[in-house]
């Protein structure tokens, strides 16, 4: 079973510098749009193309837009089945994540030019 993950948690692990993927599972245009900062986007309806993208023994973080999107569950569950070591869902996703002020990026962050 996969393992959560919250906010700080997720801050912590990046201020350690530890190796992750964080997977964005939301489509392409909202990932273009807002996106945690050093985050990847696999779109949960093609989360198979995982197994191309990451390594099965790398710990692999999935996340969507917040509490109500169930997209990273299922994306962890799929993970999980195609034998990933380390899956762990940040439940609370972007929504959290902008609550608690950490680096965001993508067209609604850029500066005006």
């Amino acid at each position: 079973m996969f393992k959560t993950i919250n906010a700080k948690g997720l801050k912590e692990m990046m201020d350690r510098g530890e190796e992750f993927v964080l997977v964005n599972v939301l489509d392409r245009g909202s990932f273009e749009n807002e996106r945690i900062c050093g985050s990847v986007n696999i779109p949960v309806a093609g989360i198979q193309d995982a197994v191309h993208r990451i390594k099965r023994n790398e710990t692999v973080i999935v996340h969507c837009s917040g509490t109500e999107c169930k997209a990273s569950e299922f994306a962890a569950r799929e993970l999980e089945k195609l034998r990933f070591k380390d899956v762990r869902r940040f439940e609370g996703g972007l929504e959290e994540w902008k609550k608690e002020g950490f680096c965001l990026e993508g067209r609604l962050h850029e500066k005006a030019a």
